[in-house]
């Protein structure tokens, strides 16, 4: 079973959605799936012009020649795709949602009804699972509703089941977490590992491994104070005062 993810953080592998990534994909590999790694920083990726042209001119490749063609062929041949992204402005990264624009070839122009939705015809070569896994910088978690929301409405036009997500909310305090809490923190990385076998060996993460994953490290007010102290402290090498 082939399983490609896709990095839509602008950090590559120097962030926190890396950082559950990798024991996500650990968690995969052991389960027995062959997993593939894009990341979409600093690739050469056009954004969609909606020319259409990969329907009706040259079916199933578009007219942008860049890094894309590549990925779509490596998509086509996986069972299962994982978006990896930060939260950005209640959302996903621009990296990713220009990625995912550019996903049209896998589906035919043709239109059809299903569920009481209209949606395009899906071609049979894409992948049939879809995993969140998603980081963002506040404490609640309801920062990511939004977010799921889009990625459940990509999945009904992908025709691919939504299998759950790992989000790990106030990702920032990873770090401190690893020398104020690390047994907890511990926790919290073999859930996501777990969360990872889930998603290959059932095709779901289970709810209650998803929320092992969003275990707060630190309270909501320390969180809040630390990351405070911490703008402060940055702003006064520049000078500048809070206002």
């Amino acid at each position: 079973m082939k399983t490609v993810v896709i990095n839509g953080s602008p950090s590559g592998k120097n962030g926190k959605t890396w950082w559950t990534l990798e024991r996500f994909i650990k968690g995969m590999e052991e389960a027995g799936s062959e997993v593939t790694t894009i990341h979409l920083v600093g690739k050469k990726i056009h954004y969609c012009t909606g020319e259409i042209a990969c329907w009706l001119k040259t079916p199933g490749k578009c007219i942008h020649k860049d890094d894309m063609e590549n990925f779509l062929s490596i998509i086509r041949e996986s069972q299962n795709i994982v978006l990896g992204t930060p939260v950005y402005v209640d959302g996903m990264t621009g990296l990713l949602k220009n990625f995912i624009d550019r996903l049209v070839p896998l589906s035919e122009p043709f239109f059809k009804q299903q569920d009481g939705h209209t949606r395009h015809v899906k071609k049979q070569s894409s992948p049939s699972n879809l995993a969140l896994v998603s980081v963002c910088g506040y404490p609640e978690t309801d920062n990511f509703d939004p977010l799921i929301v889009h990625i459940k409405a990509i999945c009904k036009n992908m025709e691919a089941n939504y299998a759950g997500a790992v989000l790990v909310p106030a990702a920032p305090g990873i770090d401190s977490g690893k020398m104020f809490h690390p047994i907890k923190l511990m926790k919290i990385s073999d859930a996501i590992k777990k969360a990872g076998a889930e998603f290959i060996k059932d095709g779901k993460i289970s709810d209650n491994t998803a929320s092992q994953t969003s275990v707060a490290l630190f309270s909501k007010d320390d969180y809040v104070n630390a990351a405070n102290k911490f703008f402060e402290k940055e702003l006064k090498k520049i000078n500048t005062t809070c206002s």
